[in-house]
């Protein structure tokens, strides 16, 4: 039973990889460039933007269509993207840990390799963001996942050691920044992860709703099994 839940963000709260991906595979037939696989695409989950080893879908389209405007592309783009997004609900089981943890009196939280503006334009007009104790992201001194210094920030913010908090994930890349940091994680594949190898998780499932978070949240309000048990 652990004193923490940190929640990644992109694909595991809101499966916002689909749409993005969808998105640029759509913009790039609109400029004539040949979309790329899902297994090229995959190497880009839970990495910051500005890591070496993402794959740069700009880059991408200059390589293939050299002379287009790459600010009509993105604004192309971002319109396609932000209509799916729009249309997305929460993953199944979301607001059921939530509950949990506030029940049990289990702080929450966030660790992403997202900008912290694009977390609040998803999660403020859901009326979600202020149910975590905190929001880390990648930035500055903060490098992104694979790297576990997300984690470590998260994990330090709540006063929480690693190996008492569950990390929440839905891509490879994601799972090895929590294990790194020394978190219990559990996998939760979203559409465009599914394929992908968790055997570095210490359970994968298929949805949020699968797990019974008042069997793994330990209550901090009564200090017993019988709430996290109830």
């Amino acid at each position: 039973m652990f004193d923490a839940v940190i929640f990644d963000f992109d694909g595991l709260i809101l499966d916002t990889e689909a749409p993005s991906f969808h998105s640029w595979s759509e913009t790039y037939r609109y400029f004539g460039v040949e979309p790329v696989s899902i297994a090229t695409w995959s190497n880009n989950l839970g990495r910051h933007s500005g890591d070496p080893a993402r794959f740069d879908p700009f880059r991408h389209v200059a390589a293939h269509a050299p002379g287009v405007d790459l600010v009509e592309v993105e604004t192309y783009r971002r319109a396609i993207r932000d209509r799916l997004l729009d249309a997305t609900d929460l993953r199944a089981g979301v607001r059921r840990w939530l509950d949990a943890a506030r029940l049990h009196g289990v702080p929450s939280a966030i660790a992403s390799s997202s900008p912290l503006e694009w977390i609040e334009r998803h999660l403020r007009p859901r009326q979600l963001f202020e149910h975590f104790a905190c929001v880390v992201c990648a930035g500055g001194e903060l490098r992104g996942k694979p790297d576990p210094a997300v984690y470590l920030a998260a994990c330090a913010q709540l006063g929480v050691a690693p190996s008492r908090a569950v990390a929440l994930e839905d891509s490879p890349n994601g799972v090895a920044a929590a294990k790194t940091a020394g978190l219990t994680c559990f996998a939760v594949p979203c559409s465009m992860t599914a394929s992908l190898d968790f055997t570095r998780a210490d359970l994968v499932a298929g949805s949020l709703d699968d797990l019974d978070p008042h069997h793994y949240l330990r209550s901090r309000k009564t200090g017993g099994h019988e709430a996290a048990d109830a």
